[in-house]
């Protein structure tokens, strides 16, 4: 419906992403044409679009879509109202040195313009409809979320919470028993925070707690224990190279110099990542590991290469051999029927220097865990 100096939309429908919208509203038009002011309502339904970015989302939506023209000839809009997740996936490949210790920028104006960046006020609520499916997780997680500020700076509060799932670090699986990612009020968008976790390595059960701000390295805090109790260097161990400090293998000096747990349990995967990606572009390998990074108590040290491919999050094939003259080689083939039951099958060359067993040896293990 229009008029002299306003348009009227009683009812508007639509289709958008496979789902249904209705709209209605109106706007007011000022001196030359100029628009004054709008107020539309939008109601959605099983609308599924490429938002936020990266993900892709479906759900339900009741949105006010506002504008006003103010004294000095700018059109401020606002974007109000709440959001319904019913699923948002996100699968996109995450590299963690670009999370960890990474502070987010805010944008800079551009000067003036006669339209401002949106200004936003809305709810976002979802049971169970965040899920990630990449190469360092597998869950699925409860949001409960407010995003404020505007579309070019934007400020979320609230938390996304995982009751389940698994964290991919390294090759090994760990269990979440418990996940929270807290969004202070009032601050730019650095989320704190809270994971419990565990796994199995080496005959060991590994409890691993992460918490602090993902933007600040200092602050962020890792504890790490097992089951049956060892020292915390050997956990450490463990977890960044498979095996015990006392052992061939070692642990990386960077783990017995004392730096920060949280630093020397993600430090590996930062400096393995750009050699993975690399590897995986040039060759289709998507595992690339060097450990130890600086060898531990041996008398002759040297690091392990281990490359392969990690088929899907159940199977895995990989290539390992030491770097020194004297090479002990594996080849292996994991495929993982559950968090609790996997199977092994290995091919191992062992070093020329070992006499006192056949060079030559083929194992298959099928490996159960069961807590008591």
């Amino acid at each position: 419906m229009f008029s002299a100096n306003q348009v009227q939309v009683d009812q508007a429908t639509g289709y958008l992403g496979g789902g249904k919208f209705v709209t209605s509203g109106g706007a007011l038009i000022g001196d030359n044409l100029q628009l004054a002011s709008f107020r539309f309502d939008l109601n959605g339904t099983n609308i599924t679009v490429p938002l936020p970015k990266n993900f892709i989302t479906t759900g339900d939506a009741k949105l006010e879509i506002s504008g006003r023209r103010v004294d000095s000839g700018n059109l401020v809009t606002r974007i109000a109202g709440s959001i319904l997740a019913r699923r948002s996936l996100y699968t996109r490949d995450i590299d963690l040195a670009n999370v960890v210790g990474q502070r987010r920028e805010g944008s800079l104006s551009s000067g003036p313009s006669s339209l401002r960046a949106p200004q936003l006020d809305l709810t976002i609520e979802g049971r169970d409809a965040l899920v990630v499916r990449n190469n360092i997780a597998d869950l699925t997680a409860s949001a409960s979320l407010r995003l404020t500020g505007n579309t070019d700076n934007p400020q979320i509060s609230g938390r996304i919470t995982a009751n389940s799932g698994t964290v991919f670090f390294r090759k090994d699986r760990y269990i979440v028993q418990r996940g929270v990612l807290d969004f202070p009020p009032n601050t730019e968008i650095e989320p704190v925070i809270n994971l419990q976790a565990e796994s199995e390595i080496g005959g060991y059960q590994i409890f691993v707690s992460l918490s602090g701000p993902l933007t600040d390295t200092e602050q962020l805090v890792a504890t790490v224990r097992s089951s049956p109790a060892l020292p915390q260097a050997d956990v450490i161990s463990l977890i960044t190279t498979g095996n015990l400090s006392n052992t061939e293998a070692g642990i990386p000096t960077l783990a017995q110099t004392g730096i920060n747990t949280a630093a020397e349990i993600l430090t590996d995967s930062i400096i393995n990542n750009p050699a993975r990606k690399a590897t995986d572009k040039l060759f289709g390998l998507n595992v690339f590991e060097i450990d130890p990074i600086i060898s531990g108590q041996r008398l002759n040290p040297s690091a392990r290469l281990t490359v392969g491919r990690q088929i899907n999050n159940n199977l895995r094939v990989t290539y390992a051999t030491n770097l020194s003259q004297d090479q002990n080689q594996v080849l292996a083939l994991e495929y993982r029927v559950s968090n609790k039951l996997s199977f092994i099958a290995q091919y191992e060359q062992r070093s020329l220097s070992n006499v006192t067993q056949n060079r030559n040896n083929f194992s298959f293990e099928v490996r159960f865990r069961k807590r008591f």
